[in-house]
Protein backbone atom coordinates (compact mmCIF):
# COMPACT_ATOMS: atom_id res chain seq x y z
CA UNK A 1 0.00 0.00 0.00
CA UNK A 2 1.28 3.35 -0.85
CA UNK A 3 1.17 6.01 1.27
CA UNK A 4 -1.76 7.60 2.79
CA UNK A 5 -3.22 10.99 0.64
CA UNK A 6 -4.82 12.07 3.90
CA UNK A 7 -4.89 16.11 4.24
CA UNK A 8 -4.80 17.00 8.19
CA UNK A 9 -6.64 19.27 9.83
CA UNK A 10 -4.54 22.27 10.96
CA UNK A 11 -3.42 22.20 14.80
CA UNK A 12 -6.74 23.44 16.65
CA UNK A 13 -9.29 23.77 13.65
CA UNK A 14 -12.43 23.81 14.61
CA UNK A 15 -15.05 23.34 12.66
CA UNK A 16 -18.91 25.30 12.88
CA UNK A 17 -20.90 22.22 13.64
CA UNK A 18 -23.25 24.16 11.34
CA UNK A 19 -20.69 23.72 8.64
CA UNK A 20 -19.86 20.00 9.31
CA UNK A 21 -21.27 17.36 7.45
CA UNK A 22 -21.41 13.28 7.71
CA UNK A 23 -22.73 10.61 5.33
CA UNK A 24 -22.87 7.01 4.12
CA UNK A 25 -21.45 5.91 0.85
CA UNK A 26 -21.88 2.00 -0.31
CA UNK A 27 -19.22 0.36 -2.43
CA UNK A 28 -21.50 -1.72 -4.44
CA UNK A 29 -21.43 -3.99 -7.70
CA UNK A 30 -21.15 -7.36 -8.80
CA UNK A 31 -18.02 -9.97 -7.26
CA UNK A 32 -14.01 -8.72 -8.22
CA UNK A 33 -14.69 -5.16 -9.79
CA UNK A 34 -12.42 -3.61 -6.82
CA UNK A 35 -14.41 -2.07 -3.91
CA UNK A 36 -12.64 -3.63 -1.26
CA UNK A 37 -9.31 -2.17 -2.32
CA UNK A 38 -11.19 1.02 -3.41
CA UNK A 39 -11.97 1.40 -0.01
CA UNK A 40 -8.45 0.65 1.45
CA UNK A 41 -7.36 3.70 -0.70
CA UNK A 42 -10.01 6.05 -0.01
CA UNK A 43 -9.39 5.74 3.64
CA UNK A 44 -5.84 5.27 3.53
CA UNK A 45 -5.02 1.91 5.23
CA UNK A 46 -5.89 -1.49 5.04
CA UNK A 47 -9.51 -2.20 6.76
CA UNK A 48 -11.13 -4.80 4.14
CA UNK A 49 -9.51 -8.16 3.13
CA UNK A 50 -8.46 -7.85 -0.91
CA UNK A 51 -8.17 -10.63 -2.98
CA UNK A 52 -8.53 -12.48 -6.24
CA UNK A 53 -11.13 -14.88 -4.41
CA UNK A 54 -14.75 -14.07 -5.37
CA UNK A 55 -16.82 -13.43 -2.67
CA UNK A 56 -13.95 -12.60 -0.03
CA UNK A 57 -15.98 -9.90 1.92
CA UNK A 58 -18.77 -11.50 3.31
CA UNK A 59 -20.03 -9.02 5.54
CA UNK A 60 -20.41 -5.45 4.96
CA UNK A 61 -17.36 -3.47 6.15
CA UNK A 62 -16.61 -0.09 7.27
CA UNK A 63 -13.99 3.10 6.95
CA UNK A 64 -14.23 6.06 7.88
CA UNK A 65 -12.84 9.29 5.83
CA UNK A 66 -11.99 11.77 7.93
CA UNK A 67 -11.54 15.37 6.59
CA UNK A 68 -12.06 19.26 8.07
CA UNK A 69 -15.83 19.60 8.05
CA UNK A 70 -16.65 16.20 6.89
CA UNK A 71 -16.80 12.72 7.86
CA UNK A 72 -17.89 9.96 5.45
CA UNK A 73 -18.64 6.03 6.62
CA UNK A 74 -17.71 3.93 3.42
CA UNK A 75 -19.30 0.58 3.18
CA UNK A 76 -18.10 -2.45 1.44
CA UNK A 77 -20.04 -4.87 0.71
CA UNK A 78 -20.02 -8.31 -0.70
CA UNK A 79 -20.54 -9.01 -4.67
CA UNK A 80 -23.76 -8.98 -5.87
CA UNK A 81 -24.18 -11.95 -7.72
CA UNK A 82 -27.33 -14.47 -8.41
CA UNK A 83 -27.10 -16.70 -5.24
CA UNK A 84 -27.02 -20.54 -6.13
CA UNK A 85 -26.06 -21.72 -1.84
CA UNK A 86 -27.46 -20.52 1.31
CA UNK A 87 -24.24 -18.09 2.07
CA UNK A 88 -24.36 -16.64 -1.06
CA UNK A 89 -27.93 -15.51 -0.42
CA UNK A 90 -27.29 -14.33 2.76
CA UNK A 91 -24.01 -12.45 1.60
CA UNK A 92 -26.39 -10.90 -1.55
CA UNK A 93 -29.48 -10.11 1.01
CA UNK A 94 -26.82 -8.66 3.18
CA UNK A 95 -25.69 -6.23 0.26
CA UNK A 96 -29.18 -5.29 -0.93
CA UNK A 97 -30.43 -3.93 2.74
CA UNK A 98 -26.81 -1.51 2.98
CA UNK A 99 -28.38 -0.02 -0.11
CA UNK A 100 -31.39 1.04 1.35
CA UNK A 101 -29.38 2.44 4.23
CA UNK A 102 -26.61 4.59 2.89
CA UNK A 103 -27.32 8.08 1.20
CA UNK A 104 -25.31 7.39 -1.74
CA UNK A 105 -24.15 4.21 -3.46
CA UNK A 106 -21.27 4.15 -5.79
CA UNK A 107 -21.51 1.35 -7.94
CA UNK A 108 -18.01 0.02 -9.50
CA UNK A 109 -17.82 -1.37 -13.08
CA UNK A 110 -15.09 -3.93 -14.41
CA UNK A 111 -14.31 -1.01 -17.73
CA UNK A 112 -11.63 -3.68 -18.70
CA UNK A 113 -14.68 -6.37 -19.14
CA UNK A 114 -17.65 -4.25 -19.71
CA UNK A 115 -21.35 -4.25 -18.75
CA UNK A 116 -22.30 -7.60 -18.61
CA UNK A 117 -25.60 -9.89 -17.16
CA UNK A 118 -23.66 -9.74 -13.58
CA UNK A 119 -23.69 -5.75 -13.70
CA UNK A 120 -26.83 -5.81 -14.69
CA UNK A 121 -28.31 -7.62 -12.33
CA UNK A 122 -26.70 -5.52 -10.22
CA UNK A 123 -28.11 -2.28 -11.22
CA UNK A 124 -31.52 -4.12 -11.14
CA UNK A 125 -31.22 -5.02 -7.24
CA UNK A 126 -29.66 -0.76 -6.94
CA UNK A 127 -33.24 -0.03 -8.94
CA UNK A 128 -35.52 -2.21 -6.94
CA UNK A 129 -33.82 -0.40 -3.64
CA UNK A 130 -34.14 3.16 -5.18
CA UNK A 131 -30.87 4.34 -4.26
CA UNK A 132 -28.95 7.22 -5.28
CA UNK A 133 -26.35 5.92 -7.04
CA UNK A 134 -23.01 6.98 -8.78
CA UNK A 135 -21.04 4.70 -11.71
CA UNK A 136 -17.56 4.07 -10.77
CA UNK A 137 -15.74 2.62 -13.76
CA UNK A 138 -13.11 0.91 -12.49
CA UNK A 139 -9.69 -0.79 -13.53
CA UNK A 140 -9.54 1.43 -16.83
CA UNK A 141 -5.88 1.58 -17.06
CA UNK A 142 -6.42 -2.19 -18.24
CA UNK A 143 -8.43 -0.93 -21.13
CA UNK A 144 -6.70 -0.90 -24.45
CA UNK A 145 -5.67 2.72 -25.93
Amino acid sequence: MSESHEIPAPAGAVVDPEEFRCGFVALAGRANVGKSTLLNRIVGTKVSIVSEVPQTTRFPIRGILHRPGLQVVFIDTPGIHKPRYRMNEEMVRLSTRVLREVDLVAVLVDASEGLGPGDRFAFELLKQARSRCLLVLNKIDLIRK
